[in-house]
C-alpha cells in the first residue's frame, strides 16, 4: 500500500517519524495502519449489519486518521520533552563555555543521555562540526530532527550571538532563563484555563449523551402513543389527546445521535488540546477516551430511564 501512495505523503510520514524519533520505517507503518484500520471496518461494520458500506467506510477512514494522529502526537510529546529539558541544556553548555571550552566543544559536551531527542540532535550537529561545517550551519541542521519554535528561536538567538562576537556563556544563560520564565507563565496559565477543560470535557461526554438519550426515548414514547388506538369518543371529549404518528423515526434518531456524539467527541478534544497545549493535536490523545464515555453515558441512560418508565407503570 505504502508504493502506491503519493510521493508528499511518503516525505510527510517519513518528516513525521524523523521528528517522533520512531527507528521503524514509514512503510511497515503505513501497511500496517491500513490493514487494521480495513479489519476494523469490517468487523464493525459485520457487527451493525446495517448500512454495511457507509459503517465500513467510517470505522476505515477514523482508525486510519486516528493511527496517523498517535505519530504526530509523538511528534507533540517529543517536542515537549525537549522544550522541558532545554533549559538545563542551555545551562550545561555556558557552564562548559565558562570552563574555558570553545563554543563548539562547549555545545558538543552537552550531549548528555538524560536529554534525549536534544542529545540526539546534538551528536548530529557534533559530527557535522567534526567533518568541516561551520558551527553555525551544523546548528541549523538540528531543526530537522526537533520542532520546536521555541527550540528553533534559541538557535536563531545563538547563532546571531555568536556572530556578533558576544558573550557565549552570558548568552545561552540569558536564554535559559528566559525559557525557565516561559515555563513558569504556561504552568500557571494551565491552572487559569483548568475549568473550561473541565466544562468542554462534561458537556462532551456527559451532558450531550445524556440530552440525546432523553431525546430518543421521547421519539420512542410519540411513536408508541401514536400507534394507539383511542376512541372516538374520548378523541372528541379530549381534543388535545390527538396524537399523531412522530415523523422521526427511532432508527433515524439512534444514527443522529451516535453521529453528533462522534462529531462533538472529536472537535471536544481538540478544543481542549488547543486550549491546553496551544496545538490541535494535543488533543488527538483524549479522542478514544471522549468517544467512549460519550457512548457509555449514552445507553446507560437510556437504560435507566427505559427502567423508570417501566417500573412507574408497573411493567418493570
Amino acid at each position: 500500500m505504502y508504493r502506491l501512495m503519493p510521493d508528499a505523503y511518503k516525505r510527510k510520514v517519513g518528516e513525521w517519524f524523523t521528528l517522533a524519533g520512531i527507528r521503524r520505517s514509514p512503510e511497515m507503518f503505513t501497511n500496517y495502519s491500513f490493514a487494521l484500520s480495513f479489519a476494523l471496518g469490517f468487523v464493525a461494520a459485520l457487527l451493525t449489519g446495517q448500512y454495511f458500506s457507509l459503517v465500513w467506510a467510517a470505522v476505515f477512514i477514523g482508525s486510519l486518521l486516528l493511527f496517523h494522529g498517535f505519530v504526530v502526537l509523538a511528534v507533540e510529546r517529543r517536542t515537549g520533552f525537549l522544550e522541558n529539558i532545554l533549559p538545563d541544556a542551555l545551562q550545561l553548555m555556558a557552564s562548559n563555555s565558562r570552563a574555558g571550552y570553545i563554543p563548539s566543544r562547549a555545545f558538543i559536551m552537552s550531549a548528555r543521555p538524560e536529554f534525549g531527542p536534544l542529545s540526539e540532535a546534538i551528536q548530529h550537529a557534533g559530527k557535522d562540526v567534526m567533518t568541516g561545517m561551520p558551527l553555525e550551519e551544523a546548528l541549523k541542521g538540528m531543526t530537522r530532527y526537533v520542532r520546536s519554535g521555541a527550540f528553533e528561536r534559541t538557535i536563531k538567538l545563538i547563532i546571531e550571538g555568536i556572530s556578533s562576537g558576544g558573550k557565549f556563556a552570558n548568552l545561552l544563560e540569558e536564554n535559559a532563563a528566559d525559557l525557565r520564565r516561559m515555563q513558569v507563565i504556561k504552568k500557571e496559565m494551565g491552572a487559569n484555563i483548568a475549568m473550561y477543560i473541565f466544562f468542554i470535557f462534561f458537556a462532551g461526554a456527559i451532558g450531550a449523551p445524556m440530552l440525546y438519550s432523553m431525546s430518543a426515548f421521547l421519539v420512542n414514547t410519540l411513536s408508541s402513543f401514536g400507534s394507539v388506538d383511542l376512541p372516538d369518543v374520548s378523541v372528541s371529549k379530549i381534543k388535545f389527546a390527538g396524537f399523531g404518528k412522530t415523523a422521526i423515526s427511532q432508527e433515524f434518531m439512534f444514527q443522529f445521535s451516535i453521529a453528533a456524539m462522534l462529531v462533538t467527541a472529536i472537535f471536544g478534544s481538540l478544543i481542549i488540546g488547543l486550549i491546553s497545549t496551544g496545538k490541535e493535536s494535543g488533543g488527538i490523545k483524549y479522542i478514544p477516551f471522549l468517544v467512549i464515555a460519550s457512548l457509555a453515558v449514552y445507553f446507560i441512560t437510556g437504560s435507566m430511564i427505559q427502567s423508570i418508565f417501566n417500573t412507574f407503570l408497573g411493567t418493570g
